[in-house]
């Protein structure tokens, strides 16, 4: 199944639609408050750092958990732990450099792939389980991707992503909205990643509700910018903000003939490829995707496709370091 977000939810005034699915929001709130308060938190031996969102997809969330990777894989043993999203196995399936080369994004999922680009992953559906597991195979600590609605794990960190074009959107719950909790839940979070340019509306939003929260900006950089200059291309993508995307190629004065979206975590079928590549025969340009995206192309038309690869600059983030190291 796939999911494509309806764009009301980031209308700031509540639309028909909204409305209409409100009495929806009001019971999957109640089924979260009752699931939130029977649960016990199980603590475990090892530090577990937590990047998540409240809002869906779209929030820079894999690629903080990427950042912090890097701060901390420097002196640690760090392993990544995701469901794997979007992925069609229920098996669980570790990922380091012994047994990556026959994995596909079908049994993984996108994000895993991309996650052990740069660190070990262990894909599991049962994250206590999980947790032990990665313990007893040595890890220092444990980066969560995704997890904050998670209350039966202990977290040592929570960090909490958002993007600042589209923040909370209508500020509703599933299905009225966006949101998997309430904006209130930000008061459980040690710091906010805010995806995007400076801007204080936001910060004073969040300052209300947890004075002493620290805020991050996180900047998306192009490292492959040089060899996708004076070219035009036709961009696709099936991620959760695929505007977010087509605005930072716009923002690299790279040249877009035209935008393509399918639902997120989408898999691509040959039917998918025939009509991309005869897009960009019949306009005489290229094709571009995400990183992410591209991992999900079958091997044969991979060294067809173009794909950014992008660096995330954490603006302020002394702190957090800061924080990690204190965790160890």
């Amino acid at each position: 199944m796939y999911f494509i977000k309806p764009k009301f939810w980031d209308k700031k005034n509540n639309s028909f639609l909204s409305i209409l699915l409100y009495p929806l929001s009001i019971i999957y709130y109640l089924i979260s408050v009752i699931r939130k308060k029977i649960s016990i938190p199980q603590k475990f031996n090892i530090p577990i750092i937590c990047v998540g969102n409240i809002y869906i997809g779209g929030t820079g969330k894999t690629s903080a958990a990427i950042e912090i990777m890097k701060i901390l894989n420097q002196s640690k043993k760090i392993c990544f732990l995701t469901k794997g999203y979007g992925r069609k196995s229920k098996k669980d399936i570790y990922l380091n450099e012994l047994n990556i080369s026959n994995q596909n994004t079908v049994d993984t999922g996108d994000e895993a792939l991309l996650l052990n680009k740069y660190g070990d992953v262990y894909i599991s559906n049962n994250r206590a389980k999980a947790i032990n597991t990665i313990i007893k195979l040595g890890y220092d600590a444990i980066i969560l991707d995704d997890g904050f609605q998670d209350h039966l794990i202990f977290k040592n960190l929570n960090i909490l992503c958002f993007d600042s074009k589209n923040w909370i959107g209508n500020n509703n719950l599933i299905p009225s909205g966006p949101l998997r909790e309430p904006l209130t839940s930000i008061k459980e979070a040690n710091f906010i990643i805010i995806k995007g340019e400076k801007n204080q509306i936001i910060e004073n939003e969040i300052k209300k509700l947890s004075p002493n929260i620290e805020i991050i900006y996180a900047e998306n950089r192009i490292e492959n910018n040089e060899t996708l200059k004076n070219k035009n291309f036709i961009a696709f993508t099936g991620i959760g903000n695929p505007y977010s995307f087509f605005n930072t190629l716009l923002n690299n004065n790279i040249k877009i003939i035209k935008q393509i979206i399918y639902p997120d975590h989408f898999q691509f079928t040959e039917k998918n490829y025939k009509v991309l590549f005869q897009e960009a025969e019949n306009n005489n340009c290229n094709l571009i995707t995400t990183e992410k995206d591209w991992v999900r192309i079958s091997k044969q038309f991979k060294d067809k496709v173009y794909y950014t690869k992008l660096s995330t600059l954490l603006i302020g983030k002394e702190s957090l370091e800061k924080e990690l190291k204190k965790l160890f």
